[in-house]
Formats: structure tokens, C-alpha cells, sequence
């Protein structure tokens, strides 16, 4: 059966819905089919992205379980296009209980929220197909060497014409952080209502020929042929089916390039201009450029493990010896190892990780130096986890220090879960707060590359000028060089 297509005139009109104008994703009962095709190559990042994404559908709608959750189709000798479209059929026949389907490609990586976010921006009639913010790599120029520049390309297409010619141009100049309408984008990230596939099962197929959503199809007016997921957009807009992609979902895409010199120079260049650190308008009492020579150098990494400068555990001894608390709450287990250091200063500790630490792994609760380590396992910034931490502290000398998740919004939350368990007289320690002057270099050197805010942040909106706290600038003078400055509060009362 010959096909033509023309792009439907109400697709034609291009617009931007920000945030605040997105429904919000309390659709509960929809469920969701997760595709995928593969030969037999898997990037490592979509493996490790699609535990993140699994685990958190499961902890929240479980749209994914109740729909049957995933479509695997192994292609071969009928290639890629073969494969998509067995999975759209398998999809239409076999999960007649599925509202979306959800491809993401296997050398993707991704957020564990993305299929949250991208079904907040999805809606059946207004918005059936929205795709993340994917990257193609597409030659650039011959590197004279038998090889090519390359240039990283958003999967964002507007119809274009020029002349007597008509075709998909690149969005180069997209809207940040935001939903915007498209004539086309790929199949890479990207959530289609069913109503979609249905409507083109009729449409595009016809006796005994087979549905074609990903058959490829010829430019009307240069025989050029796109590719198979612009062929699929093609007859969507052909269908009156607007596309749509949410920038706010990032995504990564894992391809092969050729590196040279001269790429090394200009990424080099890039990030001289855009690597800067975020700062602070707090004070500062410490030393910054050497506190973060200690960073770079990592002398703050203790044989047993434990991630802490020599300067601030004389800090931490000094406000222990003065306050004398009872217990001490530490978000961020890790190793244990400065669980177990705060226990060697006459304190019982309770401290909570999501992760039980290694050597640890059977054990809730240990003695240690005749005190007692209480090991919480969960989110920290989770009402319940904070309410089991209370329990465990309730009509005892309180100190906390906050050392898991350091982006701001975490630390913020940690601040209003465990600050009320600090006892007047008592310390409540943010730390790391370096990190907040360090470069994105630096802080992916130490795992942080995607850090969002740092805990500068959270000490500017909840502690500082909070009469309930007083900040102790005499144990930040203490010595030049601090990861936590700006991280020593008193409690008043």
C-alpha cells in the first residue's frame, strides 16, 4: 500500500507550555509498557538507569508492574524497523490494560524519575507523544585524518520549507527547562499514548499488510528517506497527532566519536567559561582557595575510610568536649568509620545511610568503646526515616551532622527533620559546604559532578538570620583550612 503524508496545518503551530501549565502526573491508575530492541550490544548506563527507573516506579505507582512492565524484542536479520514495529504490535495485542508506551533505547542513560516526568507532561488528547531531551552525534566536518568532527544534536525537528524544498530541521536553538511542541523528535526517550498507535494500525495497514508505524518513508519532495522515527512522526502529524518533547528530561546517549587535539582544546575552552562554582554571599571565616587544595589533594581520606579533614574532627572534638551531648545523629554512614570515631568520643550514635555500610551489612546496632552504634538504613530526607532517628534520640543530649546527599534541596530537608532533635547549647553541623566553591571538575572528582545546589544553600535559607541558631564563626576561625564552612550552628533555647 503506497503512502503519502502531510503534516496536519494545526501542527504547524509551535508553542512552549512551561512548567506551571503541565498537568500533574496524578493519573495513578495509567499504565505503562517499557520497549525496547537490541541486537546484542547494552551501554552499561541504561542497565544501571533502568534499576534506578524500576525502583522508583515501584516505590511509587508501580505503572510499569501493573501493565506487564517490560517489551524486550531482539532484532536480526529484519534490522531495527522490523523490531519496532513487532513491539508496537505485541504491545497493541498483548497488553490491552496499557495506556503509554515508553521506548527507551539501550544506549541510553536516564533519571529514575524520567517516566514520572514525562507522563506530568503527557496527556491523551492534548500531548500523546512526549519525548525526553536526547542527543544525537552527527559528522560534522572531515578532522583530515580519514576521520570526522563530530557535533553533539538535539532530537528536536521542526518541518521546514525552503524554496520548492520541505523537510526536518534541527531545533538547534531549543527552550530550556521546558515542554515544547515539535514537528518531530526520536524514539530514543519518548512516551506515545496508545490512541496514537491504534489510529495509525488503521490507517497505515490494509488486508493482509502488515501495520507500518516505523516503515520508512520517502521526503515527498526530495525522495530522500528519513529515518524510521521521523517516518513515525511523519504519520503521526499526518494523523492530526501533535509531538512534543520535555526539556526538563535529560538524558544521555552513548556513541562512538573520533578525539583529537583539537577537540581537546576546544572542550578544554569550553570549560574554562562555564566551569564556575556556584559560591555564597555567607562570610567567610576559612581559608577557601587552601581548603579547597585539601579537597583536590584528598586529605581527607582516612585509611579506615572515613572522609574527613584532621582540622575538623579537632573542630568536632572541641564543641563535643564543650557540649557534652549524649548522642550524636549522623546522616551519611558510609564506611562507619566516622560513626565509630564519634562513638570514641563518649557519645552513643545513630546514623543513617540508604545503603547499610559494607562491614555492617547483618547488623542494626553495635558497641563500640563502651558506647552504642544504632545503624538506621533509608532516605534520610524521609519524614519516617527522621521519626525512627527521633525515637532512637528522645530525652537525650542531642548533637547532629549532616553528612549524606550534600545537594541543597537534600541538606534543606535534612535541616527540618533533625534540627528540632538538637538540644539548646548543642551543635547542629552541616558539612561540606566546600563543595559549594569548588568547580564541577573538582566535584566530579569526588562523585559529585551532578550535584544540584551544595549546602551553602540550604544554611542560607534555613539557618542563617533564624533566631533559633546561632552560628559558631570562633570554631571556623579555629584553623585556615575547613570543608565545612559556614557549618557550625548552635542551638538556642
Amino acid at each position: 500500500m503506497a503512502e503519502t503524508f502531510a503534516h496536519d496545518a494545526h501542527c504547524n503551530t509551535i508553542h512552549d507550555a512551561g512548567p506551571e501549565s503541565c498537568p500533574p502526573a496524578d493519573r495513578t491508575d495509567e499504565k505503562v509498557v517499557l520497549a525496547y530492541v537490541v541486537s546484542n550490544d547494552v551501554a552499561y548506563s541504561w542497565h544501571r538507569s533502568l534499576m534506578g527507573l524500576a525502583n522508583f516506579d515501584t516505590n511509587h505507582h508501580g505503572r510499569l508492574k501493573d501493565a506487564g512492565g517490560f517489551l524486550a524484542i531482539k532484532y536480526g536479520t529484519g534490522g531495527l524497523i522490523e523490531a519496532r514495529n513487532q513491539a508496537v504490535q505485541e504491545f497493541l495485542d498483548d497488553c490491552p490494560g496499557a495506556d503509554w508506551l515508553f521506548w527507551l533505547d539501550t544506549d541510553m542513560g536516564f533519571g529514575p524519575d524520567t517516566l514520572e516526568l514525562l507522563l506530568a507532561a503527557a496527556d491523551p488528547v492534548e500531548r500523546p507523544i512526549v519525548g525526553g531531551l536526547c542527543f544525537a552525534q552527527r559528522d560534522d566536518e572531515p578532522d583530515g585524518m580519514g576521520g570526522w568532527r563530530t557535533q553533539a544534536t538535539p532530537t528536536i525537528y521542526d518541518w521546514i520549507t525552503i524554496g520548492d524544498q520541505s523537510g526536518y530541521a534541527v531545533r538547534w536553538d531549543y527552550p530550556m527547562d521546558t515542554v515544547t511542541q515539535c514537528h518531530a523528535t526520536g524514539s530514543a526517550c519518548v512516551l506515545i499514548h496508545r490512541s496514537v498507535l491504534e489510529k495509525m494500525r488503521e490507517a497505515f495497514s490494509s488486508g493482509e499488510i502488515r501495520p507500518a508505524w516505523y516503515d520508512r518513508l520517502p521526503n515527498p519532495s526530495t525522495q530522500q528517506i528519513f529515518s524510521e522515527d521521523l517516518s513515525f512522526c511523519a504519520r503521526a502529524g499526518a494523523l492530526g497527532f501533535p509531538v512534543f518533547v520535555d526539556t526538563r528530561v535529560k538524558t544521555s546517549h552513548f556513541k562512538h566519536v573520533w578525539v583529537s587535539e583539537e577537540d581537546y582544546v576546544r572542550q578544554r575552552f569550553v570549560q574554562a567559561a562555564v566551569d564556575k562554582p556556584a559560591g555564597s554571599t555567607l562570610a567567610v571565616h576559612v581559608d577557601v582557595e587552601a581548603s579547597l587544595e585539601t579537597l583536590a589533594a584528598n586529605r581527607h581520606v582516612k585509611p579506615d575510610g572515613m572522609l574527613k579533614l584532621d582540622e575538623d574532627l579537632e573542630r568536632y572534638r572541641q564543641i563535643i568536649e564543650a557540649t557534652r551531648p549524649e548522642v550524636i545523629v549522623e546522616t551519611g554512614t558510609r564506611s562507619g568509620a566516622s560513626a565509630r570515631w564519634f562513638a570514641g568520643q563518649g557519645c552513643d550514635v545513630v546514623t543513617v545511610d540508604i545503603n547499610q555500610p559494607a562491614d555492617n551489612t547483618h547488623l542494626s546496632r553495635i558497641p563500640h568503646e563502651g558506647r552504642v552504634i544504632d545503624f538506621v538504613v533509608g532516605d534520610a530526607k524521609n519524614p519516617d526515616v527522621a521519626q525512627i532517628v527521633a525515637d532512637f534520640v528522645r530525652g537525650r543530649r542531642c548533637m547532629v551532622s549532616l553528612d549524606s546527599d550534600h545537594s541543597g534541596p537534600h541538606v534543606a530537608k535534612e535541616i527540618e527533620l533533625y534540627g528540632p532533635l538538637v538540644s539548646a547549647g548543642c551543635y547542629l553541623v552541616v558539612e561540606d559546604g566546600i563543595f559549594g566553591y569548588a568547580t564541577r571538575t573538582l566535584r566530579t572528582q569526588h562523585g559529585l559532578g551532578e550535584m544540584v545546589g551544595s549546602p551553602l544553600d540550604a544554611i542560607e535559607k534555613h539557618l542563617e538570620g533564624n533566631p533559633d541558631w546561632s552560628r559558631d564563626v570562633a570554631i571556623e576561625r579555629m584553623s585556615p583550612v575547613s570543608h565545612h564552612p559556614a557549618g557550625f550552628w548552635i542551638r538556642n533555647g
